[in-house]
């Protein structure tokens, strides 16, 4: 009885929310019988159709099926009343399915012998960044809805022989400075630790603290605070 009334009510929602606010924010796109949703999640299928008419669901099936898991989840998810986490789930569903299969630097010439050859100059290229947000206050673990990022981003490590890793913790502005310094550093060696668990070397990772320096959001407010937990992951591509 609760799973029809909960599916009645997920029926309902968007007609009442476009009753008040319009069509801002939602999108028509019929799927699991409910015909609005908010525009992330039918971007995020777009996304991952691109990706597969792309052919990276044959290149890179791996990442590609996680993009995929992660789309449905953030369909489950929204369906189950969680309708931030569920925009949440599928922006990140669309950033995974948008930096799929990286392509490897081509490697650098051998120049031709001469009587004084100069070394081609190694040629450094920052390949990726995967931003893990959304630690919960005053914490540094990494929740389970962010393992598919960390899988994928060890699987752009692994297509690189020496890539040089920076992993960069960060902190919202409540509590003072030298306490958040400690804790940025935790989150940085909390998301270390997860790629080393997926094969990574320990001593390819460097981690960095910030403290609650270099903000992406504002921190006046409970949505932007969310957004500065975070850490992020640096690959450079030799």
């Amino acid at each position: 009885m609760n799973r029809i009334v909960r599916k009645i009510l997920m029926l309902l929602l968007p007609v009442i929310a476009l009753a008040f606010t319009g069509c801002a924010g939602m999108e028509f796109a019929p799927k699991r019988a409910v015909w609005y949703y908010p525009s992330e999640l039918p971007a995020a299928d777009r996304a991952i159709a691109k990706a597969r008419a792309e052919g990276k669901d044959k290149e890179c099936p791996k990442e590609f099926n996680a993009a995929v898991k992660m789309r449905d989840d953030a369909y489950d998810v929204y369906l189950s009343c969680k309708t931030k986490e569920g925009i949440e789930m599928a922006k990140k569903a669309a950033d995974m399915a948008g930096c799929l299969c990286p392509k490897p630097p081509a490697p650098v010439a051998t120049p031709a012998p001469a009587p004084t050859p100069t070394p081609a100059p190694v040629v450094e290229k920052e390949v990726a960044v995967i931003r893990i947000v959304n630690f919960d206050f005053d914490k540094y673990n990494i929740k389970k809805v962010f393992k598919p990022e960390l899988d994928m981003a060890a699987e752009i490590i692994k297509k690189y022989p020496n890539p040089d890793i920076t992993i960069d913790g960060y902190c919202d502005n409540k509590g003072t400075l030298k306490y958040n310094q400690r804790l940025s550093v935790r989150r940085a060696e909390a998301a270390k630790a997860a790629l080393v668990k997926n094969g990574i070397d320990a001593n390819k990772i460097k981690t960095v603290g910030h403290s609650y320096n270099d903000p992406i959001a504002d921190n006046k407010t409970e949505a932007g605070r969310a957004k500065n937990r975070r850490a992020e992951i640096h690959i450079i591509g030799k």
